[in-house]
């Protein structure tokens, strides 16, 4: 079903015949409320080289659906964001540790969300890092999730019945987490469902706590 976890991606590598050598970074929390207040995230290098760090945030307009069907608008793209992360770079020597804030610029009706990517980058000109440009050098982007809140939340759902399925759509302006649905009378896994992002699960039987069962029986 739909995940919105933490996700690593392994974006690029520089190839040689020595062993390799991984960049421990790391990013807490992984998943950030953000309301009327600034928010900060921390980035750890825990590796035993120095790290230059890409920050960047992406508005997610799609919320909810499986991670290669998401659209992301990179913040700097936006004619007017609503959310805004500072740094976007960052150097970080080995055991040291800095924080992103995450600013809301104005308040928001429904809940927003967003990807914050950190992803470190190489630097050649640093005779450090061009020590190990012989090795294979691995450098992972992290994803962590940002999500944005109305100043006051409902979280409402409505369950509508179709041919093969049924369609969910939150009616709130926050997510709802949909527990214990049964698809042809399987257990489905958790998933949340968006405002203004409905979700079809398709199946001729499907049960949800609180909801008439679809197909309704006549």
């Amino acid at each position: 079903m739909t995940r919105l976890t933490l996700h690593t991606l392994a974006l690029s590598s520089w190839l040689a015949v020595a062993s390799p050598a991984f960049a421990l970074i790391d990013v807490q929390p992984k998943i950030t409320e953000v309301r009327e207040r600034p928010m900060t995230v921390e980035i750890a290098n825990h590796g035993d080289r120095p790290e230059y760090i890409s920050i960047s945030l992406s508005h997610l307009s799609n919320p909810g659906v499986e991670l290669a069907e998401e659209r992301l608008e990179p913040i700097t793209q936006a004619q007017r964001p609503k959310l805004y992360a500072t740094p976007f770079r960052l150097e970080l020597a080995p055991g040291q540790s800095k924080t992103v804030t995450l600013r809301p610029l104005e308040p928001v009706q429904q809940e927003q969300v967003y990807r914050l990517d950190i992803k470190p980058v190489m630097n050649l000109l640093d005779p450090k890092q061009a020590n190990i440009a012989g090795h294979v050098v691995i450098n992972l982007a992290f994803s962590a999730l940002v999500r944005q809140l109305p100043p006051r939340q409902v979280s409402a759902l409505e369950v509508r019945c179709e041919v093969g399925g049924a369609r969910f759509i939150a009616t709130g302006n926050t997510r709802y987490l949909v527990e214990n649905a049964r698809v042809d009378g399987t257990l489905s896994e958790p998933f949340n469902v968006y405002p203004g992002v409905p979700l079809r699960v398709e199946g001729a039987k499907i049960q949800t706590p609180g909801h008439p069962p679809c197909p309704v029986a006549g």
